[in-house]
């Protein structure tokens, strides 16, 4: 924090060595202007930064913008009464995959049916009224920022999205999804997400065209994703389940039959006789910020060939969609040990019972308790930030960011 002496000393003498009382009243009313703007010094048992850390007693000053103005243990500020919260302090969650346009299907999806199936069942009853859609999506929107939720990466399909985004508090980035396996079609899908984007584009929404997943995208279709210009960041759904696997190694499995019965032709389709991530990894940009998304069943041989391969990996975890879809929670210890980047998503409401964020680290650690939760918490914050690009603003306790925090009391939290 600035010192009021330090302020007024440094401007005690002109270049000339000459006092210059004029310039002491600037800096002192500088300086007091300074102070004026701080509305807020809070205090905490521990205070996560986002940044893999926490500090004991820790405090930070906010000003009237909302900006952190100093971080430490010992903040004071005349006329400012500091606010103690028991407990422990956050800064706002990163939601890196979300689907907020299938909000309406809560609780309609049966669960621990795997993957294939889950797709079946999705597509025969996603349609509803538009006006079901909108409250769902607008109660979905609410629920995360009540769960102490500032940014989203969201999937969209349409623009059924469109209005509770532009109305949000929430930060989104759309990443406007492609499916298709017919080569055939790979001009027009492309042709179609392209207009999409500049719909999200045209009310001052950021976006991206992106596959959904390896499986459900043609060879072409990757290299029209590929050949965007300033298509940033990107996400994909990977190895969300063992069938997409055996898919690649030896073109067997349901996710084969499942495609078949939607009448793809797969005549041309060769396996590789490896994982899906080590088939597919080569058709999108190295130099592109990539989301891999579940990662149910990456192997630590997956992850270092991968990491060996892409240059700006983020590896994203959704552990109640996978409880709800596979029934099987991803390696988390594997990616820990190969220390990457990994960021918290929650998936849709139609493979989860609410969006939060919280809930899906409680979930994480619940499983595997040797993860320090600041470790947790910075894949929930920090790199969530950094992977969308609003590290700036977002994701840390850190001067000049914005001051989003969560008060974390035992397992309840509560959005400031």
């Amino acid at each position: 924090m600035f010192c009021l002496v330090d302020c007024i000393a440094c401007a005690k003498v002109t270049p000339n060595n000459e006092p210059n009382g004029h310039l002491n009243n600037l800096y002192f009313c500088a300086a007091l202007n300074y102070f004026k703007l701080i509305q807020r010094i809070v205090k905490t048992d521990k205070l996560y930064t986002g940044n893999g850390d926490y500090i004991s007693n820790g405090m930070m000053a906010i000003n009237q913008q909302n900006r952190i103005v100093e971080v430490g243990i010992a903040i004071r500020s005349v006329g400012v009464e500091e606010e103690y919260f028991e407990g422990a302090l956050c800064p706002g969650f990163v939601n890196t995959h979300c689907h907020l346009e299938l909000s309406h299907l809560k609780g309609k999806v049966s669960q621990k049916t795997g993957i294939h199936n889950f797709i079946v069942e999705l597509q025969k009853i996603r349609n509803a009224s538009e006006q079901e859609k909108q409250e769902a999506i607008k109660a979905a929107n609410e629920e995360m920022i009540a769960a102490g939720i500032v940014a989203v990466g969201d999937i969209s399909n349409d623009l059924s999205t469109v209005q509770t985004k532009v109305d949000s508090v929430i930060h989104y980035h759309t990443f406007v999804e492609l499916f298709g396996f017919r080569t055939h079609l790979a001009d027009s899908i492309i042709e179609s997400g392209q207009q999409l984007k500049a719909s999200f584009a045209e009310v001052g929404l950021h976006s991206s065209i992106v596959p959904h997943s390896p499986y459900s995208v043609s060879d072409k279709l990757f290299e029209n994703i590929a050949a965007e210009r300033g298509n940033s960041p990107l996400s994909i759904h990977n190895q969300e389940s063992r069938a997409e696997n055996e898919m690649y190694e030896n073109k067997s499995g349901a996710l084969v039959e499942m495609m078949e019965n939607f009448g793809n032709d797969l005549s041309t389709f060769e396996a590789t006789g490896k994982s899906s991530l080590q088939s597919y990894l080569r058709k999108i940009s190295k130099n592109t910020p990539l989301l891999l998304v579940h990662n149910t069943f990456t192997t630590a041989q997956d992850i270092r060939e991968a990491q060996n391969e892409h240059d700006y990996l983020y590896w994203c975890f959704c552990p109640k969609a996978n409880l709800y879809i596979e029934n099987q929670l991803p390696n988390v210890p594997a990616f820990v040990k190969e220390n990457v980047k990994c960021t918290i998503g929650t998936d849709s409401l139609a493979s989860n019972d609410s969006l939060s964020i919280w809930e899906e680290i409680q979930t994480i650690k619940r499983h595997y308790t040797e993860i320090p939760l600041e470790k947790l918490i910075q894949w929930a914050t920090l790199n969530g930030a950094e992977f969308l690009g609003i590290e700036k603003d977002y994701g840390s306790f850190d001067v000049g960011k914005l001051g989003k925090m969560n008060w974390i009391r035992g397992n309840r939290l509560t959005s400031l």
